[in-house]
């Protein structure tokens, strides 16, 4: 079928938006003008009466396929005047910035002529005749308003008469939901006696009497369909009295669909006139001391408010009524569900060719040979369908009409959409879900279309592109949130619709079908050139060029006069790039050059990280007033146009990795940047940074005492979000200079760095004053001090203010004797103190709450060299929320109480003083502890593990006078273990009597110990079989493995990691490793083995790795290396560094 002439208005609110903005910028600046082109005036008034007819025309026509192609090609030129205008509108507040930047305001203020002001300041010659031209295109467009408002009005009619119904029959086979269906009946059936049945979610309908069951998927993935056989099961129609099936749809109609639950016959309707209370006052009566079941279909109530009045008489039947609903809405979802939700994911490869099978083929019998041709062709079309069962079903009805090779491939090779049969049938539903999102957050959604198939997206990136083209607008119910705020809350809400799917590291993906929806709507704007050829539509507005892409279909893109978006995507060459030598970076800028020419509409530009070496970006970047996003991230330009401060639109700017040493001057006059992603140096590099008062972010400023890089520049940028690292304060002069940084006002800030230079002279009482002067917001979260000269802490520190405050660390700060009170702060949660000279700390560090540090996760004490002692806390709770503590290099410590940690779960105490009984009391009574580590630990103690029955991870390292009593064998959980250096560890007298049985250590899978662990390992360790990684190091004692040895080596079943580090004595390798497990042995600093085991080494070795042996170097020499045939079956060898085998 050919879709030229069927079109999705997407971005309907664009043309009146654009419109009205259009209207009130010309207005503005002739409302004191108003003799001054009058003509223009009263077009542009006639345009703002027409508005809102043109706005409810494009509503009439979002979000649905238009087949009329006249109203098509309206709708078009609607859209392309709107684009005009903005582009216009664009060209003007272009002229206004630089005019601003230049700042000609007093010098056009003495202009004789008012028109010579008003042409020459904000309307050039030619704009002005583009302004009149896209007013009569507009007056025009809107003299078929009439017309197309009566199509649409018609068309819509239609649609709405034939609005999606469903009934609880079903006679379709189901596919792969076996595990889905028995959850739902387990909870259905038990649902009357399971106690804790109704309080499964965190659902706002909690009811003593029923349950609401919420199924959610995608459009088409089957929750109907899934729900009729629930409905249909006879066990079900057993367990419950009363059953009834409503598809709400659109319309959540509170008495229809009471009036449906209530009527003993769907088609009564004796109380079609009575009012809502009546009805609802029928429903109860009719449920009242009845376990009902009721399936409401498709809702998408997502208010919440029609649903709160009909669950208001669903509350009067037995224990166990239920409400099984389905939904494309984890809204609706969350608003009605009682019950952890059933999430319905498309089917896995062999269900969906089983169901699209079926489908196609059904019970026809046709010829052998046929069939098979089909079944490939069809395994084929079903893998485009992605597991979705609504295309499958679909797809498949359609090709059982033609059982026939030629019309398979026909299908196979077109999209979905280019058929008028599995359009109407498949997009009604996979839609629905778009239809529901506002106008914007379509043609944000419209937008991802740009990228190719599989493309990761970061949230940040993808929001800044949004609103570098203009995609997120504030509006009153914002308030003060920034458009990033605007553009994070449509990109959750589209996550919350299964648009984008969270990966990992906060990344998202979009599934294929999700994908190919976008491809649709956006078709003739959006389009991603690859290796195949395809005509790119002449209205194409967002490119993507793929690194498979021709160099000469390069010179295509300068005819595409209307490109709004051009994205080299990451990699980017050329597929004949390389075989072009120099040539080819030179054919590529100069291709580059003559594209930036003729594109004078784009507002993003992405060249990041393509492998194209060019050093310079073209001039012609200058001229591209609109710009508004450029990325060269990564790439190898070190150098930017001289002009390129003309850039004023520009409002993000990606620079990493990209090593520029100078910048072009002016770079300040940017006042429109809102994001400049660069490393420290590069932004270093910028005069008078405080100029550009919309910066979002600044990851560091460093002072000097040059003209625009001394602290005030901070003064005026107070939208700075997330991180400020201010480094070099000692060159601030007075508390006086330091305000200047107005850190006060900046209350968007979340985590400051407060950096002086390192090892640099103390100025006393002057970095005082600095400090006092830098009081940040009280909305700060995260504070860093660093190189502090000065006795005592700031007041503002001193004193209850910063109550937000979540981290601080404070570090090497030589002269700071005295903490500051810290355990008052609510939401404190990690403190870290590095190198300072306190003596004591205690009371005051504790503050004068009534509970001390009520947050706080983490407390780290490093290398504070003249610490002695921990106070006591005067019997107030203290540190009830702490997980984990650290206390490392704290030579001088002689004394902690034993505080009450009931919550810690990590312990690392390193290189520390003697605290006496504290330790042995401390493993006493944190039975919570799943992490401990004890390194280098020179006091004598015994210690007893026994209460640590979560244990997971137990270090003991360096410790030569501690001893455990009772062993290891309480610790049942025990997944990693290193002992290393601690000669009385295991004293006989407190060895138990007999080895361990194995299911005392059955979680033990990485083990790392010394000769002291491996004289008595049976007694110590028992019977280990689930070890996975072993580790024996510095073993100075050990020459040879004893039959004691070997038998323990022989239980190791599940060992696939073996590695002997520093065994200076060692002569031989365990003679039990040839039939062992293992995978990879590594043998490092063995110099005395003399040769590998006689019996060989293990079946299953990938990997041997030897260092520093130097007997055993020379018998495993390739060829003719003596112990050469024991190993040369190893796929991976690696002696001394080089790699002598790899398979």
């Amino acid at each position: 079928m050919d879709t030229a002439g069927v079109a999705m208005m997407v971005g309907g609110w664009f043309p009146g938006y654009i419109m009205d903005k259009l209207v009130n910028f010309v207005t503005s600046h002739t409302s004191d003008h108003w003799d001054l082109l009058t003509d223009v005036e009263e077009k542009l008034n006639e345009i703002q009466a027409r508005l809102p007819r043109i706005r409810a025309v494009i509503h009439a026509a979002e979000g649905r396929p238009i087949r009329d192609p006249a109203l098509v090609d309206w709708l078009r030129q609607l859209k392309e005047a709107a684009y005009e205008a903005d582009d216009l509108l664009d060209q003007m507040e272009y002229r206004q910035l630089e005019d601003q930047v230049q700042d000609r305001s007093k010098v056009s203020a003495l202009a004789a002529s008012a028109l010579r002001f008003f042409k020459n300041l904000f309307v050039s010659d030619d704009e002005l005749k583009r302004l009149k031209n896209l007013l009569g295109d507009v007056d025009k467009i809107y003299s078929e308003i009439d017309r197309k408002n009566v199509e649409l009005n018609e068309d819509n009619a239609k649609h709405t008469a034939s609005i999606r119904e469903t009934s609880s029959f079903t006679q379709e086979v189901v596919f792969g939901r076996d595990k889905e269906r028995e959850r739902i009946l387990e909870m259905l059936l038990s649902s009357g006696n399971d106690a804790d049945f109704l309080n499964k979610g965190a659902g706002s309908g909690s009811h003593a009497s029923l349950g609401v069951l919420p199924i959610v998927g995608i459009g088409g993935v089957g929750k109907t369909t899934l729900a009729q056989i629930i409905y249909h099961d006879p066990r079900v129609a057993d367990h419950f009295e009363l059953r009834k099936w409503v598809c709400v749809s659109n319309d959540f109609n509170v008495k229809r669909i009471a009036r449906e639950l209530e009527a003993e016959e769907p088609s009564d309707y004796r109380w079609d006139h009575i009012s809502l209370d009546s009805q609802l006052t029928k429903l109860i009566h009719a449920t009242e001391s009845k376990r009902f079941l009721f399936v409401l279909d498709d809702v998408w109530d997502e208010a919440g408010r029609k649903w709160m009045e009909l669950r208001s008489a669903l509350t009067y039947g037995n224990r166990g009524s239920t409400i099984l609903i389905t939904t494309q809405s984890p809204i609706v979802a969350e608003v009605m569900g009682t019950i952890d939700r059933i999430e319905l994911k498309l089917l896995e490869e062999s269900d969906y060719w089983s169901l699209f099978e079926h489908c196609s083929f059904g019970s026809r019998v046709i010829d052998p040979y046929l069939r098979r041709k089909l079944q490939l062709i069809g395994q084929q079309i079903a893998k485009k369908l992605h597991g979705l069962p609504l295309s499958g079903k679909v797809v498949g009805s359609l090709l059982h009409a033609r059982l026939e090779e030629q019309y398979w491939k026909m299908i196979r090779e077109s999209e979905w959409w280019e058929n008028d049969f599995l359009l109407e049938n498949i997009l009604p539903s996979l839609g629905l879900s778009y239809q529901h999102l506002s106008s914007n957050v379509k043609q944000c959604f419209a937008f991802t279309a740009m990228f190719p198939k599989g493309h990761i997206f970061d949230k940040e990136q993808l929001v800044e592109m949004w609103i570098a083209q203009g995609f997120v607008r504030p509006e009153a119910q914002h308030g003060r949130m920034t458009l990033e705020d605007i553009g994070n809350q449509i990109f959750d809400e589209l996550t919350r619709r299964y648009f984008f799917l969270h990966t990992v590291n906060k990344r998202y993906v979009i599934h294929d079908l999700i994908r190919e929806l976008a491809v649709y709507i956006s078709r003739d704007e959006c389009f991603v050139i690859d290796d195949e050829p395809s005509k790119i539509p002449p209205t194409a507005r967002h490119l993507t060029v793929m690194r498979t892409a021709e160099l000469d279909t390069l010179a295509e893109l300068s005819k595409l006069h209307k490109v709004r978006t051009l994205v080299f995507y990451r990699d980017y060459h050329p597929e004949n790039f390389f075989s072009l030598g120099e040539n080819g970076s030179r054919q590529f800028y100069e291709s580059l050059e003559r594209i930036l020419k003729t594109l004078k509409n784009l507002r993003i530009l992405d060249l990041s990280y393509m492998l194209i070496e060019i050093k310079k970006l073209p001039d012609a970047t200058c001229d591209l007033s609109h710009l508004r996003y450029l990325d060269i991230s990564g790439t190898k330009i070190r150098h930017l146009p001289g002009s390129f401060s003309k850039s004023y639109h520009l409002q993000v700017l990606k620079l990493n990795r990209c090593w520029i040493k100078k910048l072009p001057e002016g770079m300040n006059r940017l006042i429109k940047l809102r994001h400049l992603h660069a490393d420290a140096d590069t932004i270093s590099l910028v005069d008078g940074i405080g100029r550009l008062t919309d910066l979002q972010e600044l990851d560091e400023f460093r002072i000097t005492r040059k003209r625009g890089h001394q602290i005030g520049e901070l003064k005026e940028l107070r939208n700075i979000r997330r991180r400020l690292v201010i480094q070099n304060l000692e060159y601030v002069e007075s508390q006086e200079e330091a305000m200047e940084a107005k850190l006060k006002d900046k209350e968007y800030l979340d985590h400051l760095v407060l950096n002086f230079k390192e090892g640099k002279r103390s100025q006393g009482d002057i970095e005082k004053d600095i400090i006092e002067g830098l009081e940040p917001h009280c909305n700060l979260k995260r504070l860093v001090i660093q190189n502090y000269g000065c006795l005592n802490s700031p007041c503002w520190l001193e004193k209850n203010y910063l109550t937000n405050l979540e981290s601080i660390h404070l570090n090497c700060c030589a002269r700071w004797e005295d903490l500051p009170p810290l355990g008052h702060l609510p939401f404190l949660m990690d403190i870290f103190i590095f190198n300072l000279p306190v003596r004591r700390i205690g009371a005051k560090f504790y503050g004068g709450a009534d509970q001390v540090f009520p947050s706080l996760q983490e407390l780290t004490f490093h290398t504070l060299n003249e610490w002695e002692e921990l106070s006591e806390s005067d019997s107030r709770p203290i540190f009830p929320c702490l997980m984990k503590m650290r206390i490392e290099n704290c030579l001088k410590l002689r004394r902690i109480p034993v505080l009450p940690l009931i919550s810690i779960k990590h312990l690392d105490i390193r290189n520390s003083g003697d605290i006496g009984n504290a330790l042995p009391d401390y493993l006493l009574t944190l039975t919570s502890l799943t992490y401990l580590e004890l390194h280098n630990c020179a006091q004598r103690a015994s210690v007893s593990l026994y209460n640590l029955q979560f244990l997971e991870y137990l270090r003991l390292v360096q410790c030569p006078e501690l001893s455990l009593i009772g062993g290891l064998q309480s610790l049942a959980n025990l997944k990693d273990l290193i002992i290393h250096a601690c000669p009385k560890l295991f004293e006989p007298a407190q060895m138990p009597e007999q080895p361990y049985v194995e299911q005392e250590m059955r979680s033990l899978c990485t083990v790392w110990i010394d000769d002291d662990v491996l004289k008595h390992v049976w007694v110590i360790l028992g019977r280990t079989p689930c070890i996975q990684v072993l580790r024996i190091h510095h073993c100075n004692d050990l020459s040879h493995f004893n039959p004691e040895h070997e038998e323990w080596f022989q239980q190791l079943t599940s060992l696939h990691f073996l590695e002997f580090h520093n065994c200076s004595k060692l002569r031989k390798l365990p003679s039990s490793l040839g039939t062992a497990s293992i995978k990879i042995l590594c043998i490092h600093h063995c110099p005395n083995i003399e040769s590998l085991p006689d019996n060989g080494l293990p079946f299953l070795l990938r990997k041997l790795e030897m260092h520093g042996c130097t007997k055993l170097r020379d018998r495993c020499r390739k060829d003719d290396g003596s112990d050469w045939p024991l190993i040369s079956n190893i796929p991976n060898i690696d002696i001394d560094g080089e790699l002598i085998q790899m398979k």
